[in-house]
């Protein structure tokens, strides 16, 4: 028998697995140490690099889960064919990049937001905070404005009686008209994180001093401009099914591509693009 130092070392070789996404087999540290989702139920078959390249390729693509009886429900399919879970914030900042998710936090903010019942957008310059707005503590003030016809202290000096001095005074009071008897509603918006103020029913910044009825008489004309101005982007332009941002179409095949979250969709039946180049349209495929 040979002595114990010129024996053969043998080493053993670590266990291998089969990547499901790049089709390579490796080492168990080369792999995440859990499933994508916590709704997961087949084994750990992508690698961290892989896990890594899908969820970059599903936020440029805008290809995210979403359900419309739940506006909190915002994320991404798990890789794993056949499996129904979604891998959500947690999920998706332990797979990603700090830039990757800094842009879907962006985006599902946005979603849930303005699904939220309530929900207001500062407007504030500069200011990206919103949040959701109680109008319940909504007060309605009658704002009187006045058609001075005539008034009392323009009354002719005359040697009359008293008694048609206060004939002349009556008949002038009741020429003072009470004209736009609207009920004002108060209903003040407040940013938590700026402090800005802005007037609900008029979705403008807070008219201080000022009745909705006077404020909307001083800037009708520009109010005016700026409805023609909307009816007209909502003529040219759609939003983008993933993030809402509008988009005009200037020629070209139904094929669209989100200038802001790159969100491949169909320009007829307004559907994301899946990677098959299919969309809602009846035979229609896009290469």
């Amino acid at each position: 028998m040979a002595p114990a130092s010129k024996r053969r070392k043998t080493t053993q070789t670590p266990p291998r697995f089969l990547c499901y996404g790049c089709d390579v087999e490796r080492v168990a540290s080369q792999f995440p140490d859990c499933n994508p989702t916590a709704d997961c139920q087949h084994l750990i078959n992508t690698c961290t690099a892989c896990l890594k390249k899908w969820v970059e390729a599903q936020v440029e693509a805008g290809s995210f889960k979403t359900d419309g009886q739940d506006s909190q429900v915002f994320g991404i399919a798990c890789p794993h064919p056949g499996c129904e879970g979604t891998m959500k914030a947690g999920d998706v900042e332990d797979a990603a990049t700090r830039k990757v998710f800094g842009r879907f936090e962006e985006i599902a903010r946005r979603h849930i937001a303005e699904h939220t019942p309530g929900w207001r957008w500062c407007l504030a310059p500069g200011c990206k905070a919103g949040q959701v707005h109680d109008s319940s503590d909504a007060v309605a003030v009658t704002t009187t404005a006045v058609e001075n016809e005539a008034a009392p202290e323009q009354i002719p000096k005359s040697k009359k009686s008293s008694k048609s001095k206060k004939k002349a005074l009556d008949e002038t009071t009741k020429a003072v008209k009470e004209v736009d008897t609207k009920p004002d509603i108060i209903d003040i918006f407040q940013c938590h994180a700026c402090g800005a103020r802005a007037c609900v029913p008029c979705d403008r910044p807070y008219h201080d001093g000022e009745s909705c009825g006077q404020y909307q008489h001083r800037i009708k004309d520009r109010l005016d401009e700026e409805d023609q101005t909307l009816q007209t982007i909502q003529k040219s332009t759609r939003k983008c099914p993933a993030c809402g941002v509008n988009i005009q179409k200037n020629g070209g095949c139904p094929y669209m591509i989100c200038h802001k979250c790159k969100t491949s969709f169909c320009w007829t039946c307004m559907q994301d693009i899946d990677t098959a180049g299919r969309c809602d349209c009846a035979a229609r495929r896009y290469p």
